[in-house]
């Protein structure tokens, strides 16, 4: 059953190509060969950038500065497919960016089939990088999992919550979880606990986090419900909560255009209050220029958590959010 449900849950496409100078090989715990890709966010003399650097050029950068993401892709992706969207986020999001393909996925699909245990290997041989590579404090990494990146990624916010190992460094210093979901065997049924054969299950996980968490969803979500995040929102530790971001009319699969001006807003909102102020180094003032950067409109935007897909402001949870019970 548990091989089946693997076929069913992995669809990597066709490989895409990138560069090769782009790409730099991580290998797991597991014995696979990973690829991943580096983008630097760097600002000079009042000249915003964005760009990946090879192995070579990341031995001359300082990379223990600012914010990194570690991005974790969703299904039917892979590095050639996301790399635009990556790029997009590391200059309106001002981070560094590190994104990994899974095994089985991409240049990696001669490694073997893909699997929840490789993709929790994988991520840890992509915050190893982080960390012992590129000596980027575990504070200064925000974890962003999309749809089925929320897997690997609710497992390594867990994980660093909790391990012993002091050169781990601690929690992360945040998590950005867009359409996640609850495990995989609720997105079709909730058996009201996880049960064996299950995958992913990011609703065991919530609980041991202990890094600020940010949920994204669209309300129209026609592959992952839109609960799944509510009840996901229940499970964490209240200190762990941060407003999340329901989006009206948005389904799984994209961030419109019209859209994308009110979700980065509301990502560097939550990046600001939550991750910069406890940056191991914290840089030149960058977070205040942010503040002043975003439009009067963004602002606007910001005094609520729930927008529309046609733009609008549809309605705010500046009151308490609906809870409700968490049945596993």
């Amino acid at each position: 059953m548990g091989d089946t449900v693997s076929t069913l849950l992995f669809q990597p496409p066709p490989p895409t190509k990138l560069k090769e100078n782009k790409i730099i090989w991580l290998n797991t715990s597991r014995g696979k060969r990973i690829p991943a890709f580096y983008i630097s966010y760097s600002e000079d003399s009042g000249e915003e950038q964005s760009r990946s650097l090879t192995t070579k050029e990341l031995e001359h950068t300082r990379t223990d500065r600012g914010i990194t993401i570690l991005y974790s892709h969703a299904n039917a992706e892979d590095l050639g497919s996301i790399y635009p969207w990556c790029k997009f986020l590391s200059k309106m999001l001002r981070v560094n960016l590190l994104a990994y393909d899974y095994t089985g996925y991409g240049m990696a699909y001669e490694e073997g089939s893909p699997s929840e245990e490789d993709c929790y290997a994988d991520i840890e041989a992509a915050f190893k990088y982080l960390r012992f590579n590129l000596n980027v404090p575990s504070k200064n990494i925000v974890l962003y999992g999309r749809s089925l990146g929320s897997g690997p990624s609710c497992y390594m916010a867990s994980g660093t919550a909790e391990s012993e190992d002091p050169s781990i460094g601690g929690p992360v210093g945040g998590v950005i979880l867009h359409a996640p979901f609850l495990s995989v065997y609720r997105i079709v049924i909730d058996p009201g606990c996880t049960v064996f054969g299950d995958k992913f299950p990011n609703v065991d996980f919530a609980p041991m986090i202990r890094s600020p968490l940010i949920l994204v969803h669209g309300t129209a979500d026609q592959i992952v419900p839109f609960n799944h995040s509510e009840r996901l929102y229940e499970a964490l530790p209240p200190q762990s909560r941060a407003e999340p971001l329901y989006i009206e009319g948005m389904g799984h699969n994209n961030v419109h255009s019209v859209i994308r001006p009110m979700f980065i807003a509301r990502l560097n909102e939550y990046l600001e209050t939550h991750v910069r102020p406890n940056l191991e180094e914290k840089g030149n003032g960058k977070m205040s220029r942010l503040s002043k950067q975003l439009s009067a409109t963004n602002r606007r935007m910001l005094v609520d958590g729930k927008y529309s897909a046609d733009g609008n402001v549809a309605r705010s949870t500046d009151g308490p959010v609906q809870r409700r019970r968490l049945i596993s």
